[in-house]
């Protein structure tokens, strides 16, 4: 019998804009999403994206506990412009035993503070944007940019007209430039890559590595196509031109 896998379990604390995007995409990623904010207003807004929509203190430890924080597998702590909310809410969801906690900062200084309560990533959404944009628009090639780690980021790359074909396995991209293709989308349909699948021109590849490893694959995904040289052919030689023949007699001199 197979077995069915099951769903992961997401909650979203504070429904401001960025915590309300989350909670709507992974909602709409069939993903077992509880939403929670103190501010009935904000709750009201995301209800209908989000069926599982509630008002919530999550500096309260008991109002967590009710809510099943304990079986929660990724918590997101999106609470902006409140410092000591959002410390009080890490250091609760850390109690209940939540594996994952990813923490919005609204400071680069305040990192630090939720890396040692026991946030597993922190994240400041303006600079991460920020970021995002700023390598797509260095790169034609670059459409999508995601900071997974300080060192790791995973990019969607265009293969450019001049790529010759190669198949995943002649690319060697693992040996040759450290990254990995983790996604191919070919006609706006995305698949999970194996290794004889055929990379075009116009192909999109989803790829995990470093910057410095990434930007190379980059390059050799859009090398320019070297122009054809027409071999020249050589000049017809020219023939020499005879001299015109000298009179056999000449005039005498009067």
């Amino acid at each position: 019998m197979r077995k069915i896998q099951q769903k992961k379990s997401f909650m979203i604390i504070g429904l401001g804009r960025f915590g309300a995007n989350i909670a709507k995409m992974l909602a709409n990623m069939d993903a077992d999403v509880l939403a929670i904010d103190i501010d009935e207003e904000s709750v009201t807004k995301v209800a209908p994206f989000v069926p599982h929509c509630l008002v919530a203190d999550s500096t309260k430890a008991n109002a967590l506990k009710e809510l099943g924080a304990n079986q929660i597998d990724h918590a997101v702590v999106a609470i902006g412009n409140n410092l000591q909310a959002s410390i009080l809410t890490v250091l609760n969801l850390k109690n209940f035993g939540v594996k994952k906690i990813t923490v919005r900062a609204d400071e680069e200084g305040h990192k630090e503070v939720y890396r040692m309560l026991g946030a597993t990533e922190v994240i400041i959404p303006e600079e991460a944007t920020a970021l995002s944009l700023a390598n797509q628009i260095m790169s034609d090639s670059i459409l999508d940019y995601y900071q997974l780690s300080e060192d790791y980021t995973m990019v969607k790359i265009s293969v450019g007209e001049g790529f010759e074909p190669k198949s995943i396995i002649d690319m060697n991209v693992r040996v040759l430039f450290d990254v990995n293709i983790v996604g191919v989308i070919k006609n706006d349909k995305f698949a999970i890559p194996k290794p004889m699948d055929l990379i075009v021109p116009g192909d999109i590849l989803v790829v995990v590595g470093t910057k410095d490893n990434y930007s190379k694959f980059e390059q050799f995904l859009n090398v320019k196509s070297k122009p054809k040289v027409e071999e020249k052919k050589p000049a017809p030689e020219k023939k020499a031109q005879a001299k015109p023949k000298a009179n056999a007699k000449e005039t005498k001199k009067k």
